[in-house]
């Protein structure tokens, strides 16, 4: 997402944080996939995929911790909903809400003899707290920058996935291939059978 034009990019943490995001929301929530029903997971599916979407493999997801970021993933997804719809003003009250229930504030922090690097959660945050409060700031960043068009949802039928469209034309519409073939198939179809 860096070869874009000054204007339209998002700088490499908060792309991050927004490719996290969106593999929470498409793990998490949602009920449907590339036209297929999809079932919500539960139990060990649940924290399985929460910690592949945040990518821990060291054991700090549980089920409380996998239930909590469900609910995160909502709130992204509604967040993600009104930017599709265009209702900005709407995202940004959803994310201001979000941002403060996350007591996100920037510090400087650094691990040994790391550099230092820009947190947005308090240290003592836990890990919920903590992507919580990123995720929060990366959307808002994207809004902020004018480019919230960079997330959307797919627009085939019976597919709610969310995508990121990190092409230069700025014109994705589908979550992948699978979607995009769907829907093509369907309108040559379509045309065949004619009126």
């Amino acid at each position: 997402m860096n070869d874009e034009p000054d204007g339209t990019r998002l700088d490499g943490h908060h792309a991050i944080h927004l490719e996290t995001g969106v593999a929470l929301i498409n793990a998490l929530t949602g009920d449907h996939v590339h036209g297929k029903p999809k079932p919500a997971p539960v139990g060990h599916d649940l924290v399985r995929a929460a910690a592949e979407a945040l990518r821990q493999s060291d054991g700090q997801v549980d089920l409380p911790v996998a239930e909590r970021l469900r609910a995160v993933a909502s709130r992204l997804r509604e967040i993600i909903e009104s930017l599709s719809r265009r209702e900005y003003d709407q995202a940004a009250g959803l994310l201001n809400r979000m941002l403060a229930d996350s007591k996100a504030r920037p510090h400087l922090h650094r691990h040994g003899d790391q550099s230092w690097h820009l947190h947005f959660h308090s240290p003592d945050a836990d890990l919920v707290q903590q992507w919580t409060a990123g995720l929060a700031v990366s959307v808002a960043a994207a809004l902020g920058d004018h480019i919230p068009h960079r997330v959307g949802l797919c627009a085939a039928p019976r597919c709610d996935q969310v995508y990121i469209d990190a092409s230069q034309a700025q014109i994705k519409r589908f979550c992948g291939l699978a979607c995009q073939n769907r829907v093509k198939a369907a309108a040559y179809r379509a045309r065949r059978s004619g009126p």
